[in-house]
């Protein structure tokens, strides 16, 4: 610091470090974190690629309306050359969209912030306007547009995209590990469920239902375990929190926070389970095809396994056996997140990580508060928020910071001479070696 310039070096950084860390918070799933006033700078940017998939979805909807607009039932059971192209040129623009938007993003992550809103800009003029003078016209649609629009920018307010694309990067990841998991968990499994899928019982229960009755018990069981892995997330994150706000000195997380650092948990659990019922359900589907003949299936069921028809029809497994796969695959992953909640072993091997990101997440959370308050964070920062120990040290009155010098009273200190230096002043919001924690190496900017 010059004298020319008495404001510390770390506030002239401190605005895009903001920025660095509200990308870094929206990359790891918790965009809930930051403030209101946050998540709506730059909402029409970050929505652009969405409304983009919007806007193609809508424009092919429009092309087949207009293709088979004022034709008779007899002209759409045979229709012309013309209406054919026509309508197929919309279905193929509406199932687009998904594609759209996805080289959207692509190309503008790489885009300054003021084009992405430029983008976002036109493509709302674009959806509002296309009722009005789209091949229909006369508003058609328009109060349908609006809604489509309303729910694209709120779910960009919230992080929806955001959690999402978190959400797919967080499953590749696991995919890395999944023959760990598979190596751990599926032997168990396979112990367990070998024998109720021999049984003939379940297979003459499923034989009686429709494959959306059987969709709706999976369903069930999804919805059993996602409630499961709230409580055992929640139970976990607890404590992290509770230290946190110990350590504080004052409950300053919000409850969007709360909620944001729970689902990001939840969904890592999630994802994991959700992999291990895949590995479950193809591997008895291969399994079924290879061990249980359609003479077998007969005999249990008591009568000729029901077949797939249409593009199904030449697949080379049978209704029944998909409907047990799929039952016994719910169940697997159901007695997974059971396992994760009361096993220590699964509990550490499968939660501890998604513990972790929560602690890494609120680390890079209090830098973020620190420097939108106008300073750098404090030591105390650098402080492990599941190790209560270190956290009420850190805690600390600034004045227990540092033992105080105790002053030489022996014969030779009349001479004037200060035995011990005062220690130099210490910058508000820095650490020991005068650093901030984004200077640290390992910290949440490295």
């Amino acid at each position: 610091m010059s004298e020319d310039d008495p404001m510390p070096s770390h506030l002239h950084r401190s605005g895009p470090q903001v920025e660095t860390l509200r990308a870094t918070l929206r990359r790891m799933g918790l965009p809930l974190v930051l403030e209101p006033r946050a998540r709506l700078q730059g909402l029409l940017g970050r929505s652009a690629p969405a409304l983009l998939g919007a806007l193609t979805l809508l424009l092919g909807d429009t092309i087949v309306e207009a293709a088979a607009r004022g034709l008779t039932p007899a002209q759409l059971e045979h229709p012309s050359e013309d209406v054919l192209v026509a309508l197929g040129v919309g279905t193929l623009v509406s199932f687009c969209f998904p594609l759209v938007w996805w080289l959207a993003s692509l190309v503008l992550r790489w885009c300054p912030p003021m084009v992405r809103t430029v983008v976002g800009v036109l493509t709302v003029a674009g959806l509002v306007l296309l009722p009005w003078l789209g091949p229909v016209g006369g508003g058609s649609g328009f109060a349908e547009t609006l809604v489509l629009l309303a729910v694209v920018l709120l779910g960009s307010y919230f992080g929806v995209g955001t959690v999402t694309t978190w959400a797919f990067r967080r499953a590749a990841r696991e995919l890395n590990h999944l023959g760990s998991m598979v190596g751990r968990v599926l032997p168990i499994l396979m112990l367990a469920l070998l024998f109720s899928f021999f049984n003939a019982e379940i297979w003459q229960v499923v034989a009686q239902l429709s494959m959306g009755r059987t969709w709706a018990i999976v369903g069930v069981m999804a919805a059993l375990g996602i409630a499961l892995a709230t409580l055992n997330a929640r139970d976990e994150i607890s404590q992290i929190i509770r230290t946190y706000d110990d350590r504080s000195g004052a409950r300053d997380l919000r409850f969007s926070e709360r909620v944001s650092i729970t689902a990001m948990c939840v969904l890592i659990s999630l994802i994991q389970v959700t992999l291990l019922g895949v590995v479950v359900f193809v591997f008895y589907v291969v399994f079924g095809v290879l061990s249980v003949s359609p003479v077998t299936a007969t005999q249990w069921i008591g009568s000729p396994p029901e077949t797939f028809g249409g593009v199904f029809a030449s697949l080379p497994f049978n209704k029944p056996l998909v409907q047990v796969c799929l039952v016994l695959a719910a169940f697997s992953a159901l007695n997974f997140i059971v396992s994760i909640g009361t096993d220590a072993t699964y509990r550490t091997t499968f939660l501890e990580p998604a513990l972790d990101e929560v602690r890494h997440g609120l680390d890079v959370r209090d830098e973020y508060r620190a420097l939108r308050a106008g300073a750098s964070p404090s030591q105390d920062l650098t402080t492990p928020h599941g190790d209560p120990s270190r956290a009420a040290h850190g805690a600390a009155s600034p004045g227990a910071a540092a033992p105080e010098a105790t002053p030489d009273v022996s014969p030779g200190a009349a001479s004037g001479t200060d035995r011990a230096a005062s220690p130099p002043p210490a910058v508000p919001g820095a650490n020991a070696a005068g650093r901030t924690l984004g200077d640290v190496p390992g910290g949440p900017l490295a």
